[in-house]
């Protein structure tokens, strides 16, 4: 997927004026974001799988970036 972008950038830093997506594995979330453990955790398992992606939107115009999106997905 990552790839496949032409618009959004793979960053780890957030900030400036593009938009940008990091994937986190799972593991490396529950090590450095969340505390969670027992039934918490195995929701949040469930639900992440084995990473997640966290996007952070820029100043391009809309449209684009949905298109840029849509086109990988």
């Amino acid at each position: 997927m990552i790839d496949k972008l032409r618009i959004v950038h793979y960053a780890v830093s957030l900030g400036r004026h593009c938009s940008l997506i990091f994937r986190m594995e799972t593991e490396a979330l529950m090590q450095t974001s969340f505390r969670l453990e027992g039934a918490q955790l195995a929701r949040c398992r469930n639900c992440a799988g084995v990473g997640v992606f966290w996007p952070s939107v820029g100043l391009e115009d809309p449209e684009d970036l949905f298109a840029d999106l849509a086109q990988v997905l």
